[in-house]
């Protein structure tokens, strides 16, 4: 019963902590590039650590906001085979807090998702996520999750190379 409580007391906390980082990562978003304000974006991406899929997204960047597609590929994961295609459409806020590094400008993301067709989370989630942004093309880190907030909760971690249109 202790045990079960305080699994609930750490799941609360940590998506307050999240919400806190999230929102102290916004209020540092003073220096985002307002020239790219309306960008298409195309991404290829492979999976990490919890399955071997291909991932391919197709977004599009008003201002700070952005909305994707994703098309998971068919492969294993650490949940078992995924027999078909999984999708995912995804709301997310894209925050640049003015970091350069490597010649490029970092930005993290964080929203809400769909999944569908995915053995490794559940229909709505969490899509986090942080990219070095090289004008010509970035290269992404992305996190989906319900943050613990559903059983199934594996989560799919990408690494993306996306082009900007």
């Amino acid at each position: 019963m202790l045990s079960r409580a305080l699994a609930v007391a750490a799941r609360f906390f940590g998506v307050q902590l999240i919400f806190v980082a999230a929102v102290s990562f916004a209020a540092a978003d003073v220096s985002a590039e307002e020239s790219r304000q309306n960008i298409v974006s195309v991404g290829l991406g492979q999976a990490l650590f919890n399955g071997d899929m291909t991932a391919a997204e197709l977004s599009y960047r008003h201002r700070r906001w952005e909305f994707g597609g994703v098309i998971l590929g068919q492969g294993d994961t650490a949940e078992g085979e995924q027999e078909r295609l999984g999708y995912a459409a995804s709301i997310t806020r894209v925050l640049r807090p003015g970091w350069e590094w490597c010649r490029g400008s970092v930005y993290g993301r964080v929203g809400v998702s769909y999944v569908d067709g995915s053995p490794l989370v559940s229909h709505f989630n969490f899509r986090t996520g942080f990219g070095i942004d090289f004008r010509a093309f970035s290269l992404e880190y992305q996190h989906f999750s319900s943050a613990s907030l559903t059983r199934l909760n594996t989560g799919i971690d990408v690494i993306q190379f996306r082009i900007p249109f």
